[in-house]
């Protein structure tokens, strides 16, 4: 395969990356970085893009933790405890392995939801715990996609120095 027909497929893949930054259980930042690996591996590293893959790889780890803390500081609004936290997180968890990443979102829901509904003896508080979560991780899609541009654009710099 020719150096750009690779660069075309990982440039569609880098778009398609951005765009599951906005679209719910689509594959994003490690699709870009993904891609961006890839294209070093089989184009080549060139001039200064081993530093631009640092740069890269710095900015999908901001953004996969942007979208942890985002989730948590919505579920804090919402009036979350630091045990609905940490179960929504463990159950996201075990469904993310058990049932792909609608099961983390529903994971995550059902923890708080059950912790915070149990320690405020209503189901509406949990549900407030909750609501604030999935705000918060709504959020985070924001953040994400200006990561996931920042990163298409480092990329395209590495391109166009070779």
């Amino acid at each position: 395969m020719s150096d750009q027909t690779i660069t075309i497929l990982v440039g569609v893949a880098m778009l398609t990356g951005l765009l599951g930054t906005v679209i719910p259980w689509f594959p994003d930042l490690l699709l870009i970085w993904g891609a961006a690996l890839a294209y070093g591996l089989f184009v080549g590293w060139g001039t200064g893009g081993a530093v631009l893959f640092g740069l890269m790889t710095v900015l999908a780890l901001a953004g996969l933790a942007a979208e942890v803390a985002l989730t948590a500081a919505g579920a804090r609004v919402g009036g979350a405890s630091g045990w609905g936290i940490a179960a929504g997180v463990v159950l996201g968890l075990i469904g993310l392995v058990l049932f792909s990443p609608v099961g983390a979102l529903v994971g995550l829901a059902f923890g708080l939801l059950a912790v915070e509904g149990y320690r405020h003896r209503n189901l509406r508080e949990g549900a407030r715990a909750t609501a604030g979560a999935l705000l918060g991780w709504t959020a985070s899609f924001a953040a994400k996609f200006g990561l996931a541009l920042a990163m298409v654009v480092l990329w395209g710099v590495w391109v166009a120095v070779g």
